[in-house]
Order: C-alpha cells, then sequence, then structure tokens
C-alpha cells in the first residue's frame, strides 16, 4: 500500500477519508436495513450527496467537486466496505452524470447535474437491450421522430437504477435513420414513475439487494428535440465513452468489498480459539489469510494503477480490464475464504460474511464478464 499511498494527493486523502466517515457514519447503521428490506436507499444517496460524494468529478460551476477519478476509486471503495449496494448505486448514478457533463448542453448541464450531484435526482444509463446486449449494430429500441421530438420505444434489461432514477439516458436508434451511420443516439427521458408508456419490472437477484436493477419497457414515450444527448449517431460513443473508468470504478468496489471481509477475518482469527488456541495460529488458517492478503493488494494495485492512468488521461482499456477481472476474482476469493475461516458461523444471516459473499459474485459478470475481460486483455497483449 504505500506505492499508492505515496502517490495521493491531500485533495486524494481528503475524499478516501471524507467517505470512511460517511461510510460509518452513515452508510454502515443502515447497511442491514438495506439488506432486510431490498428498498431503494434513497435516503442514503441524498446523505452522499450532501457530503459531496456524487459529483466529485463533475465541474465545480454544476455543484460537483471537479476532482478527478482516483479520488473517485477512493471514495467508491471505502463506501463497498460498508455497503456494496450503496455503492453500485453510486457507481450507476456518476456514469450516468458524466455524460451529461461531457455532452449535455449548457441548459441540459443546468437543468440536471447540479440535483445529481447534491443527491436531489438519481441517474440511470439503459443501454443494454434482452437479445442485443450492448451491441450498437443491434439494438431494436428506436426513437422516431415526432413533430415535437421524438417517441422512444423499446425494452431494456439490467439498467443500474432504472425505475428509480428521475433521469434515463436511453441509448436508440432514430428512426428516419440519418443518411451516414446508424443513429444511435443517447435521449434524456425522466423518472418512470406517472410516465405514459415508461414501465419497469425490477428483478430479485442474490446479491446486491437494495441495489435497484431491472428491466425497461417503453411505449410511445414522448421526449423534447431538446432531449438528444450530444448528437444524432454519437449515442454508442457517449454510452462507451467512460467504459474503462466504469471497469475500474467496478474494481475498486470489489478491493472495497473484499477489504470488509478480509478484516473480518483476521480480527476473528485472532479472538477465536480452537482447542486452547487461537485459529490464525493453525498453519491452514495462515495460508488462506496469506493468500488473501496477497490477492487483495494486487488487485488494488492494478485498479489504481489503471485510475492513475485514466486520471492523468493515459488510460487504456488493458489496465481497466485487468483491473477488473482481477479485482472482481478477489473479492470472489476474499470473500468465500473469509467465510472458511470463520466456519459454520461464516454461514449465518445475522453476520455480514454471507452477504459479502453474495455481493462480490455479480463483479465478475456486470461490466463485461471475466471471461470477456481476459479475451480482450489478451487480444491488446498480442496486437490481435
Amino acid at each position: 500500500m504505500s506505492l499508492i499511498e505515496n502517490a495521493l494527493s491531500d485533495e486524494h486523502r481528503e475524499f478516501r477519508d471524507r467517505a470512511a466517515t460517511f461510510a460509518e457514519e452513515v452508510v454502515e447503521p443502515e447497511a442491514d436495513r438495506i439488506e432486510r428490506t431490498d428498498e431503494f436507499p434513497r435516503d442514503v444517496i441524498e446523505a452522499a450527496g450532501e457530503r459531496g460524494l456524487l459529483g466529485i468529478m463533475l465541474p465545480e460551476a454544476y455543484g460537483g467537486a471537479d476532482s478527478d477519478f482516483v479520488s473517485y476509486c477512493l471514495a467508491v471503495e471505502q463506501i463497498a466496505q460498508a455497503s456494496g449496494a450503496v455503492a453500485e448505486t453510486i457507481q450507476g448514478h456518476t456514469f450516468a452524470a458524466l455524460p451529461i457533463a461531457n455532452f449535455g448542453t449548457e441548459a441540459q448541464k443546468e437543468e440536471y447535474l447540479e440535483p445529481m450531484a447534491q443527491g436531489e435526482a438519481v441517474g440511470s444509463m439503459l443501454l443494454t437491450e434482452p437479445d442485443a446486449g450492448s451491441s450498437p449494430t443491434e439494438l431494436s429500441t428506436v426513437a422516431e421522430e415526432t413533430e415535437d421530438g421524438y417517441a422512444l420505444s423499446g425494452e431494456k434489461a439490467f439498467g443500474t437504477n432504472a425505475g428509480v432514477a428521475d433521469i434515463h439516458l436511453v441509448v436508440a436508434r432514430k428512426r428516419p435513420a440519418p443518411e451516414e451511420g446508424h443513429g444511435v443516439s443517447v435521449f434524456l427521458a425522466p423518472s418512470a414513475d406517472g410516465r405514459d408508456g415508461f414501465d419497469f419490472d425490477r428483478t430479485e437477484f442474490m446479491g446486491m439487494r437494495g441495489h435497484v436493477t431491472g428491466d425497461s419497457t417503453l411505449e410511445n414515450v414522448d421526449i423534447d428535440e431538446s432531449a438528444v444527448l450530444g448528437e444524432i449517431g454519437q449515442g454508442f460513443r457517449i454510452a462507451m465513452g467512460t467504459i474503462d473508468m466504469a471497469r475500474t470504478g467496478l474494481g475498486a468496489i470489489g478491493t472495497g468489498i473484499a477489504t470488509a471481509a478480509f478484516e473480518e477475518a483476521v480480527d476473528y482469527a485472532g479472538d477465536r480459539e480452537q482447542g486452547g488456541q487461537p485459529v490464525g495460529e493453525y498453519q491452514a488458517v495462515q495460508v488462506l489469510v496469506a493468500d488473501m492478503d496477497a490477492k487483495l493488494d494486487a488487485a488494488r494495485h492494478l485498479v489504481y494503477d489503471s485510475a492513475t492512468a485514466i486520471a492523468s488521461g493515459n488510460g487504456s482499456t488493458r489496465q481497466s480490464s485487468k483491473a477488473k477481472y482481477v479485482a472482481s476474482d478477489a473479492a470472489e476469493f476474499v470473500t468465500r475464504n473469509a467465510m472458511q475461516v470463520y466456519g459454520g458461523k461464516g454461514y449465518r444471516t445475522d453476520l455480514p460474511l454471507e452477504r459479502y459473499y453474495r455481493d462480490a459474485k455479480i463483479l465478475s459478470i456486470i461490466g463485461g464478464t471475466t471471461e470477456i475481460q481476459k479475451t480482450t486483455v489478451a487480444s491488446e497483449a498480442l496486437g490481435l
């Protein structure tokens, strides 16, 4: 950790400490409630906004802090130690706000960014489709041109914060299509609540309870002409423009969850006695602890190597893919073996280890599976 610590600026440390305080004072006391009720933690997200943790990378002119991606990763890692669901909710929100900051008109920025930075409005990106994944050549959601703007129709899947969001970024094909290109564009659609033709079906998952994800159906949802984000035909560039950030951010969430599990296991191994001695004195447990420690440190260094490169404008898909899949694997390994150190108690639902284990699993799937990340890294390394 000394290499990372020595590279941090005072600003980086300030955001890390602010997020750690938020996690301790706000998230930890609510983590069990969020897990038990599976309800969207809007009050916690609003509190994150009040503490300046939702607009870390947004411009100061619109209520943000105008800090860098390293600050963001440090903050989301700290929050993930208390709740992976809250951290992933903030991740989905952040990567809906950034495209508005990067491509929005002045009017769009003024309308959306400050409420998003302050936690008064939640964002969601709707890209993936049930039968097309995220491929721009296969998207079937369309935006039919009307006299006043557009009518959105189609289906979206796996949208983080979908349905509960106050602003949805919908990736769709403009119809009629432009003469050149596929016409894939991003359209700003408001909340699904009370909106004719905009329906949402939440999906239940094994982990990340409280993190709202599900399927959206749009049937002739009317939006104004001014709701186009960027230009017609820029949709895939806008949607994928933050993909390296998003993958690295997921890696930071993975290291956060793994850190919480590792610390629980180490504390337990030092306190719990079996056969007249602490379980941490048994060689089998020591081997597990050593492997967990090494994998966690390796993952964290890859995450912050990628984050630092992105912050300096030199990020690469190869770096972010390595960070994402190594950190995802480490999160699964550490949470699983932390339960092993605990023995039968680790399987109990009144302790957090089984939650960490369930929350960690999704990280190897979302944002591109581990297998896809490995293929990407190999292709980059081999120059294919």
